[in-house]
């Protein structure tokens, strides 16, 4: 029974131990917003983890299907600058997933018009395609890793989370 199932409860005793540990001497307030962090952290990690095997057959990652979608949604081709600072990544990790991207169709890279030292990143028709294509099924992926929660409870998290993101965009 070494494999952390008892029964058909799994065992969460190593989340808990995890989650709990050095905040015996924290006061709870504190100890709460860590194990949040905490909580976060590991659940991101999660949700990516499963986006990456979803991906994978494609030979894309979840960090560069973001980085497609968040270039998709900007009203003009973005610089790898532009990338970069939307997406609090270094120019160096940006410039080496948009080059990955463009040997994969999924972009091209072009020099700036106005700025001929700036190279801008340009979804293809391709990625279009593709996004078609397998939108519905990840959809459908994403509604059932987050069936735990209620619509209403969604939506609560979602304003909260909001909330947050803003507020750590807001502050240094």
């Amino acid at each position: 029974m070494g494999c952390g199932v008892k029964g058909n409860i799994l065992d969460m005793s190593q989340d808990r131990q995890w989650l709990e540990l050095g905040l015996d001497a924290v006061a709870p307030d504190r100890a709460a917003r860590v194990r949040l962090f905490r909580l976060l952290l590991v659940g991101a990690a999660a949700l990516r983890g499963r986006l990456d095997r979803e991906l994978a057959p494609s030979g894309l990652t979840s960090q560069q299907g973001a980085m497609l979608q968040w270039i998709e949604a900007q009203p003009e081709p973005p610089t790898i600058s532009a990338v970069a600072a939307g997406l609090r990544m270094t120019h160096q990790n940006v410039k080496q997933i948009a080059l990955a991207l463009e040997r994969k169709g999924f972009v091209d890279i072009v020099v700036d018009a106005a700025d001929r030292r700036a190279r801008r990143v340009v979804i293809t028709k391709q990625h279009r395609r593709f996004w078609r294509k397998r939108n519905p099924e990840d959809f459908a992926n994403v509604a059932a890793w987050t069936a735990a929660l209620s619509d209403a409870e969604v939506a609560k998290m979602t304003e909260l989370l909001s909330r947050l993101y803003r507020h750590l965009k807001e502050t240094p």
